[in-house]
């Protein structure tokens, strides 16, 4: 009997089997299957071709070694005349061959049925496309909504950002100035103290008392109408952050 498995040519037993002679059971090279078919005794007889042909599974019974005759009904399945004794007994039996034909006039019917509803839906496709297109369109304004908001967020943002810069430089130049004023009057302060500090120093060679206490007496005068400049406290600046969580910024936002 062939073994499908080994796949060899039964003839010449050195090429690829890959023709299986349905009348003779037995395996074919191409070159053998030509021979086969030019003899006149054997020039009617089928081929079933390819390379995964499995002539074990579809022709015989390998629990019998016997050709499949019948067809069970309620098993659905191929039996041969030992099979049908032993295990389909009582089961509706008919001959393969018939089987076959009525198995295929219903696997036709239930593909052409099939194939009838869908293309009876077929213009479900067109809605489908149409709505996918308007589906997409939308997600598309969507998209361009919630980008128009993000950067309008943003122009507010940096608006904010801006304004806040704006007040610190304002502050800021305020008091450089008041510092540069502080700055200046100790500077004038500093000069006329030093130049009543030289008349001091000049009035160490006047000889003449009465002369020498009236120059010190304007000396202290003067010196007393300096006013001392206390330095004021250097202005200290820092930033308050604030922590924004990211579900606060997500709130900002719509659906």
């Amino acid at each position: 009997m062939a073994q499908a498995a080994s796949k060899t040519c039964e003839i010449c037993v050195s090429s690829p089997g890959h023709n299986y002679c349905e009348q003779c059971d037995q395996l074919f090279c191409d070159g053998c299957k030509i021979s086969h078919l030019r003899t006149k005794m054997t020039k009617n007889h089928t081929f079933l071709s390819g390379p995964n042909i499995n002539p074990e599974v579809k022709l015989y019974c390998k629990e019998h070694d016997e050709n499949f005759i019948y067809y069970c009904m309620e098993c659905s399945l191929p039996v041969c005349k030992i099979c049908a004794i032993k295990n389909h007994k009582k089961h509706d039996l008919s001959e393969i061959k018939e089987s076959l034909e009525s198995i295929k006039a219903e696997v036709k019917i239930d593909v052409e049925t099939k194939i009838k509803k869908l293309q009876s839906n077929i213009h479900d496709i067109a809605e489908i496309d149409q709505g996918t297109h308007t589906h997409q369109a939308d997600v598309q304004k969507v998209i361009q909504a919630i980008r128009e908001e993000g950067r309008h967020l943003k122009e507010m943002i940096d608006k904010k950002v801006e304004g806040l810069i704006i007040t610190l430089k304002e502050k800021d130049t305020r008091n450089v100035k008041t510092l540069q004023s502080f700055g200046n009057e100790l500077k004038t302060a500093l000069d006329k103290a030093k130049e009543q500090q030289k008349f001091y120093q000049d009035t160490q060679g006047i000889k003449d008392t009465t002369k020498l206490l009236q120059k010190l007496k304007q000396i202290k005068s003067q010196i007393d109408q300096i006013e001392e400049i206390q330095i004021p406290i250097m202005p200290s600046v820092k930033y308050a952050k604030k922590t924004v969580a990211e579900g606060e910024i997500g709130k900002l936002f719509g659906n």
